[in-house]
């Protein structure tokens, strides 16, 4: 077996699709990928490309990084698997949704050129509260009931839905399961499998969450500094606090180190770059 520390593998053996260290490694796979995309869309989808843990950039504003990023022809889809509902606010959704906008479209592109545009969000729960499988958002004319053609929708699949008689149902089921032999995927089966009971997907998972543990560290660092100058200067601007969660170890403990002698939001781009 492989000769590491039992609380990571136990915590491994516990994992389901909806936590971000089997979501990482299961949907670097493309087949898994659109096992999800045609349940969830109804119709098989030619993907040309995708990404997992997908950064958007964003000069003038915040960045954004998707669970999943899918490109075909004339579609771009990107897939939110959450857990908690504060991450699959509909806002969210228009945002990311913007993102691929001006990510995608070229300055001399007309409009009608503009890609399709899906925002799904698979939900651990039910994030509506009205006990649909799944729910579709468009943009309607208020006073006909019309819908418009914005080549933009937003999709919430209910993950309390485990209907077993439906493949969505299965599907939703199969996300919920910790032992993979009781999916009904193949794909998934065969992939869970690996990253939890054979050598190299089993010591592949050990390193990411290790990986995970050594950033939410640096992540708690960072936010314990930004506090720290916050309480000391009263406010900082959202360029120097972005700044500071994107310094590496290092940065930060130099940046503690030499906290007393800052006193204006410039001393910070001293130790910041």
């Amino acid at each position: 077996m492989v000769n590491k520390n039992q609380d990571v593998l136990s915590l491994i053996k516990s994992m389901t699709l909806f936590h971000s260290p089997m979501i990482k490694v299961v949907f670097g796979h493309r087949e898994c990928v659109n096992e999800i995309i045609d349940i969830i869309l109804g119709r098989h989808i030619h993907i040309d490309e995708h990404h997992v843990e997908h950064y958007m950039s964003n000069i003038k504003g915040r960045e954004a990084q998707f669970d999943i990023y899918v490109k075909s022809e004339k579609i771009r889809i990107n897939v939110e698997i959450q857990r908690k509902e504060k991450g699959a606010t509909p806002k969210r959704g228009r945002y990311n949704l913007s993102l691929i906008d001006t990510q995608e479209i070229k300055k001399s592109s007309e409009y009608e050129e503009v890609p399709e545009g899906y925002m799904i969000f698979i939900c651990e729960g039910d994030y509506f509260k009205r006990g649909l499988p799944i729910y579709h958002i468009h943009s309607y004319i208020d006073e006909t009931e019309e819908k418009v053609g914005t080549g933009q929708e937003m999709i919430y699949v209910n993950g309390d839905n485990q209907d077993r008689e439906t493949v969505l149902g299965r599907l939703i089921h199969d996300f919920h399961c910790i032992d993979p032999n009781e999916m009904y995927s193949e794909v998934f089966k065969k992939w869970m499998k690996y990253y939890k009971e054979e050598r190299k997907g089993v010591t592949e998972m050990c390193e990411i969450c290790e990986q995970l543990k050594e950033m939410g560290r640096v992540e708690k660092a960072a936010q314990m500094t930004i506090n720290l100058l916050i309480r000391k200067l009263g406010s900082l601007s959202d360029y120097a606090i972005n700044k500071i969660n994107n310094s590496n170890e290092m940065t930060l403990d130099i940046l503690a180190l030499n906290i007393f002698g800052i006193n204006r939001e410039e001393d910070i781009l001293k130790y910041v770059h």
